[in-house]
């Protein structure tokens, strides 16, 4: 149970004001986008070059890091298509790493929904992985089309991923899970996400009018981003065979307060937004690395001053205050939970 958000754009350049209206609308989504998980967030951008920014902030916070925002800052000259992702563990460990999206030969994508058949797609695929969405990006690698591809799904899923084609974008879902879009022919630019609710509150705070469409089940939709116009996507579907599965109870659903609304599983006090000037890139919150070390020292029940980020290489190191030998994030995880063939995902993939 997660959420995915994004957006596609025209390889047309924005206009200043078109760029900041943009990374506005997209902000509101991915902050409440949350809302369908919270366990740690992720962004990737797609264009000239790929690359995944992963953490284990809930997206509320991500909105405010230097990742997200340089992910949203290369819309303007470098990337086509944004894929986001807010996570509600249910297969691996709370680890960076294991934050959606996921990049598998080809395919960059995230994946909301569970996966049934695990032990059977690793032996078919001949694949292991610590969280099962790999699994579903791992066999729409291996095969040319969806069709194919889902063959090998036991899923509940809806999917936003890329292959090979830098300019296109896919989307589909099954019966199980929502995805919803709407594209803005001034801005010749397609943004979705799991709910609508989350397209139509950001674009009314920005007095954008436009429809909000659920995406048909069983269909993939390729966006060709160069074929994007002040009319329309010209989006080109595929239909494909899959049986979902039947429920009595509504899967969606997401814990509720004692008031009947949304709570995290992390009650974060509510922050004022933190602004992001496009032009000037080093200067951002620090925050962010303060929040992300409390989280850290709160999982493994240490101190936030035993932990420091190396920048070079984005990884959090601990040092042992009565030996001071120095482990990273995930070595301490394999030592208290004693995962020693927990698999290594680049985070930062060129």
């Amino acid at each position: 149970m997660c959420g995915i958000y994004g957006i596609a754009k025209s390889p047309t350049p924005y206009t200043k004001r078109q760029h900041k209206i943009v990374k506005k609308v997209l902000r509101e989504i991915a902050t409440d986008s949350e809302t369908r998980g919270s366990h740690s967030s992720g962004i990737a951008k797609v264009g000239t070059s790929t690359r995944v920014y992963k953490s284990l902030l809930p997206s509320s916070k991500f909105v405010d890091s230097k990742e997200y925002n340089n992910a949203v800052k290369s819309l303007i000259d470098e990337s086509y298509i944004l894929l986001g992702h807010t996570r509600f563990a249910t297969e691996g460990a709370i680890v960076k790493s294991n934050a959606h999206p996921f990049r598998v030969g080809d395919v960059v994508g995230a994946h909301n929904g569970c996966v049934y058949n695990i032990k059977e797609m690793q032996s078919k695929l001949d694949k292991q992985c610590p969280v099962d969405s790999q699994l579903i990006f791992k066999s729409i690698d291996s095969n040319d089309n969806i069709q194919d591809a889902v063959k090998d799904f036991d899923s509940d899923f809806a999917l936003s991923f890329v292959k090979k084609n830098p300019m296109v974008l896919y989307l589909c879902r099954e019966t199980n899970r929502p995805l919803h879009v709407a594209y803005i022919p001034e801005l010749k630019t397609l943004f979705y996400a799991s709910e609508s609710s989350f397209i139509d509150d950001a674009l009314a705070m920005h007095n954008i009018k436009a429809d909000v469409y659920s995406l048909n089940k069983n269909t993939l939709y390729a966006f060709d981003t160069s074929k994007f116009d002040d009319i329309k996507t010209n989006v080109e579907k595929t239909l494909f065979k899959f049986e979902s599965r039947t429920y009595q109870w509504n899967i969606n659903r997401y814990p509720t307060s004692t008031y009947g609304t949304y709570k995290s599983s992390l009650d974060y006090e509510q922050e004022v937004e933190l602004g992001y000037d496009d032009d000037n890139g080093s200067d951002w919150s620090k925050s962010w690395l303060s929040d992300e070390v409390v989280e850290l020292a709160n999982i493994f029940q240490t101190s936030p001053q035993s932990w420091f980020f190396d920048e070079s290489d984005d990884t959090w190191y601990y040092v042992c205050p009565n030996t001071e030998n120095v482990y990273s994030e995930e070595q301490m995880w394999d030592d208290k939970y004693g995962l020693d063939s927990f698999e290594r995902v680049e985070v930062y993939d060129e």
